[in-house]
């Protein structure tokens, strides 16, 4: 019997570790449940490079007020920019399996539509008009015809409500979805308040695999090393001493990730724009691992590392939620002048337990939602 088909569309474009990981594991888990898999290659203009360089402007206020200081700031980044858009593409092309089309529009994919017998929206905070920049409605299925089966499995809106102009366009929109599972409670709260009932909150894509299901993508080239892991996404000066000061401390190396190659003068060791296989094999073998990133910090849980999370100020819904559920909320840093963070316990039977307990539920959601 020929496999049911499943269109996936998700931010697998985007160019960060946590989501083409997202997307992978989205992949992997649908298709161990018996189905084809395909995700819509939907790649709007704000995700290419030259999208990305536009908007350096949207950094801060001086970058918008000045034209000399954006032509500078575009000469900095472009070398961190080549490598990046290299290396996720390349993840890309080998890993995910995509459509033929390449959809620069919602126009482009209602002219064209897919064919599947299941259509879904994926993980990620696809649905944050903030960080799409508007209610981008193919992320919403709008463009599938009526009477197919739509599902959301793992969205995220970013954030704890929504603003009162999108309301009504995400209340049509979800109100033909047939199932809808979402990444944080908050995002249940949402779906909720607008009078859509029967939403489920499940774990991440990332976390439905378990850590032998991810060591086949996981590099071996970090596990000789001892060091500090530092993954700092939001630009935290605090973050950035209180890793420097732990390090001493420690008498370990601090190695950190970052996408831009300018920010070498931060003390450790740079590691800019590396393999996505070679991402896992430094959260894999860490020493300790300080982090703001909701995907790190799933990887560090999972893989039962000492991990240390900072809160950002914005998006932080998701990091809040997956601390909370795995009770791991006492190495939340409160404190920056603290080290000793470091040595409160972490309970990983419990955590392990509640992993496995809500990994088994995720998926046995998400197989009802695609058989029923």
């Amino acid at each position: 019997m020929d496999k049911k088909k499943v269109e996936v569309i998700t931010l697998h474009r985007t160019v960060n570790y946590g989501s083409v990981l997202q997307a992978y594991a989205t992949q992997y888990v649908l298709e161990k449940l018996g189905y084809q898999v395909e995700f819509i290659d939907y790649y709007p203009e704000r995700l290419h490079m030259l999208g990305m360089l536009k908007r350096i402007k949207n950094k801060s206020e001086r970058l918008k007020k000045s034209l000399l200081l954006r032509m500078i700031a575009r000469i900095v980044i472009f070398p961190s920019y080549l490598k990046r858009f290299f290396v996720f593409q390349q993840f890309i092309k080998k890993q995910l399996k995509m459509t033929h089309i390449t959809y620069q529009t919602e126009e482009q994919i209602e002219e064209n539509i897919p064919l599947a017998d299941i259509y879904c929206t994926g993980s990620d905070q696809v649905w944050n008009v903030g960080w799409n920049e508007k209610f981008d409605s193919p992320f919403y299925l709008k463009f599938v015809p009526d009477g197919k089966k739509r599902i959301a499995y793992s969205a995220s809106f970013g954030k704890a409500k929504l603003e009162d102009w999108e309301k009504n366009e995400t209340k049509a929109c979800l109100e033909k979805y047939n199932f809808i599972a979402m990444r944080e409670k908050s995002g249940v709260e949402i779906v909720n308040q607008l009078g859509i009932k029967d939403a489920v909150q499940v774990l991440d894509p990332t976390l439905l695999l378990t850590k032998e299901e991810w060591k086949s993508l996981i590099s071996d080239k970090y596990a000789t090393k001892e060091y500090i892991l530092m993954y700092n996404i939001n630009h935290n000066k605090k973050l950035d001493e209180y890793a420097k000061r732990l390090a001493k401390q420690k008498n370990l190396p601090l190695i950190y990730i970052s996408y831009n190659y300018h920010d070498c003068f931060k003390y450790g060791h740079l590691k800019g724009n590396i393999r996505v296989e070679d991402f896992l094999s430094l959260i894999a073998h860490a020493k300790y691992i300080l982090t703001d990133s909701f995907h790190c910090t799933a990887y560090a849980i999972n893989f039962n590392k000492d991990l240390l999370v900072a809160y950002p100020e914005k998006f932080s819904t998701r990091l809040v939620s997956i601390v909370e559920l795995t009770g791991l909320t006492n190495r939340v840093i409160d404190d920056y002048e603290d080290l000793s963070i470091c040595e409160r316990k972490i309970d990983y039977q419990y955590a392990s337990k509640i992993l496995d307990e809500e990994r088994e539920k995720s998926i046995q959601y998400l197989k009802m939602a695609l058989e029923n």
